[in-house]
């Protein structure tokens, strides 16, 4: 190992402590700041003893900028400790204050291994909020007893049930592309086993060259009384005769090949189990609970509420879901976006609220389930709804609609220009919003993440966001079309429902083709339309296609024609070569057992491409594998 390689070592070991550290600081802290300062002595001492090991932890590693934001913030948790100091709005503004530096710095230590941000200004402001109250405090609420001590004795008392071993990500995911590419073998012996099947007849064949065997030894019999053709049966005789017992041989030494074929699919069968076995304990190494995202809402919901001077309450449910790290890292960002947009615009003003006999203080929940393969976050707030009357004019104001095009459009689609870059109502820039960003940046991470977001809203009663998203990030479960003989893969998390062709009414809205199902019409959006496929514009029939794939959400659905349904199968994600990079409507590539490259359509994004740009056709044909890191 180089010195390089030792010093991320021990980088990373320090960041996996800090985090942890720092998750204990915010959550206890968000726990109490809601305590009105009346804080039990055990949690307090609980704070204490985060903010001593993480000063401990940055001294052992030289962070000096971290050892002193924490040594401040210790020597707080002590005056409250010890009864000295009431807590106030203003001490617990400090200390939160103290925990954002610790994270940014330790953020920068993770980008760059050293420490860089100001943080005299926030030193001197902590020390400040320790002399602001020094009073003592009788009323301060105690458990009882001695103080807690710090001890390495788990809280259950089972030392070996809490035991983890840190593991850098870089690692995991080497270990995940490994076990990936061990999928893909598995195919690929899945598809030869089912190749070497016909030999199982060796033992048919071995049976009618016998019989040809016998054939032959009568067709002699016949030639002795031919007359004047006998000798020329006689020499067809050797000759077939000399073929047979080759092919009588040859076939001799496959008798056993149906018990070698029988072995073989035995063994597949095993080896079926244990791969997806390793492949599910790889892969469940990088699951977390939403939990740990879901902790740092409860600061973005206060601390919003408070700018904006409205009460919210914020409700969880789901924190036990499992997801990817990789993917709940990415997800941060997106339901914060969300929920500040509840609070500032979605969540009434208290006196608003009132007058529409509804409770003054809001209400935001944030769920997290299952649905099948997919992880399902639902945030509902109870404000006032999306108006998609305002929201038309202000993109008619904007210029991003005609006036004519607001009149025509659904409320449905009309919510959905709160996704538009740049889109925003709000009156003026505030700290909180009105800048014309975020909502776009939420769908785009979303989308990136190979999800989906739908939005439910009904004025005067409030908001759902549901965004829908696979548990891993490298192995994707697919349904597999044709269209004009060539295999696409969609995800299935976004397939909404299959339906078939010849049993719809089929239109022209706006020159556009439109199916309606069950009353509803919607856009049939078809890959030949802005695609080129191989072997287009030869002579022959095309094929009809017989589905149409349904995705999108509410008034929003949209159809994809395809000729035929392969059926379901889990692909292991690679990117796309830069040859492909360039064409809309493509997520990525999979390399299946058989060695062909399948394209991941991006519906959603193909749909728009399609309605958007139409016969503006890039050709797509199928790439020879692309060199991928593994």
């Amino acid at each position: 190992m180089t010195a390089q390689q030792g010093n991320a070592d021990l980088i990373a070991d320090y960041l996996g402590e800090a985090h942890d550290y720092l998750e204990q600081l915010s959550r206890v802290l968000l726990q109490l700041a809601e305590a009105d300062g009346n804080w039990p002595q055990e949690r307090v001492v609980e704070l204490f003893r985060s903010a001593h090991s993480l000063k401990g932890l940055s001294a052992c590693f030289g962070f000096e900028k971290t050892n002193q934001v924490t040594h401040e913030l210790e020597n707080l948790l002590v005056l409250v400790r010890d009864g000295k100091v009431q807590p106030h709005p203003g001490l617990v503004k400090a200390m939160f204050a103290a925990i954002d530096m610790v994270s940014h710095l330790t953020a920068e230590i993770a980008s760059g291994g050293h420490e860089h941000a100001e943080t005299g200004v926030l030193l001197d402001a902590l020390k400040g909020a320790a002399a602001a109250k020094a009073a003592p405090v009788a009323g301060l609420r105690t458990s009882g007893g001695e103080p807690a001590r710090a001890t390495s004795t788990p809280a259950n008392g089972n030392a070996e049930a809490n035991e983890t071993v840190r593991v850098r990500m870089d690692r995991l995911d080497r270990m995940v592309n490994l076990t990936g590419e061990l999928v893909i073998t598995r195919s690929r012996l899945h598809l030869v086993t089912r190749q070497m099947r016909p030999l199982q007849r060796a033992g048919e064949l071995f049976a009618a060259a016998a019989e040809l065997q016998h054939g032959l030894q009568a067709l002699e019999c016949f030639a002795a009384v031919a007359g004047a053709h006998g000798p020329a049966l006689l020499r067809l005789q050797e000759q077939l005769t000399t073929h047979a017992q080759l092919l009588h041989g040859g076939l001799g030494d496959l008798q056993g090949i149906g018990r070698v074929l029988r072995e073989l699919d035995e063994t597949t069968y095993d080896l079926d189990g244990a791969v997806g076995g390793i492949h599910e304990a790889v892969l469940q190494l990088r699951m977390v609970p939403l939990d740990s995202v879901f902790r740092r809402l409860q600061r973005v919901v206060r601390d919003t509420a408070e700018v904006v001077g409205k009460s919210v309450a914020l409700e969880i449910s789901g924190g036990d879901t499992q997801i990817d790290k990789r993917v709940a890292d990415e997800l941060i960002n997106p339901l914060v976006h969300i929920l500040r947009n509840a609070v500032d615009h979605g969540i009434e003003a208290p006196a608003d609220r009132t007058a529409a006999g509804k409770p003054a203080q809001g209400t935001v929940r944030v769920s997290a389930f299952q649905r099948g393969s997919s992880v399902v976050i639902e945030v509902h707030d109870d404000g006032r709804g999306i108006d998609p009357q305002r929201l038309l004019a202000k993109a008619v104001e904007k210029g991003i609609l005609t006036a004519d095009e607001a009149a025509a459009t659904s409320p449905a689609a009309a919510q959905r220009l709160i996704f538009a870059p740049g889109f925003s109502t709000a009156a003026a820039v505030t700290e909180v919003s009105g800048r014309g960003m975020g909502m776009d940046i939420v769908l785009a991470t979303i989308k990136a993440l190979r999800g989906s977001l739908d939005l439910e809203s009904h004025v005067g009663s409030g908001s759902r966001f549901t965004i829908q998203l696979p548990p891993s990030m490298s192995i994707l479960s697919s349904l597999l079309i044709e269209v004009r003989g060539t295999m696409f893969a969609l995800p299935l998390t976004e397939v909404r429902e299959i339906v078939e062709l010849p049993r719809l009414r089929q239109h022209v809205v706006q020159g556009r083709p439109t199916i309606v199902v069950r009353d509803q019409p919607m856009p049939l959006v078809r890959l030949p339309a802005t695609y080129r496929f191989p072997g287009e514009g030869l002579a022959g029939p095309e094929v009809e296609p017989q589905h149409a794939v349904l995705f999108g959400s509410g008034e929003m659905l949209l159809a994809l024609a395809v000729d035929r349904l392969l059926g379901k199968e889990d692909l292991v994600l690679k990117p796309l070569c830069s040859e492909l990079q360039r064409v809309p409507g493509l997520a990525g590539m999979a390399i299946r057992g058989d060695g062909r490259v399948t394209l991941i359509l991006d519906p959603v994004g193909y749909a728009e491409h399609a309605l958007g740009r139409r016969r503006v056709r890039p050709k797509v044909e199928e790439p020879e594998p692309c060199p991928t890191a593994t």
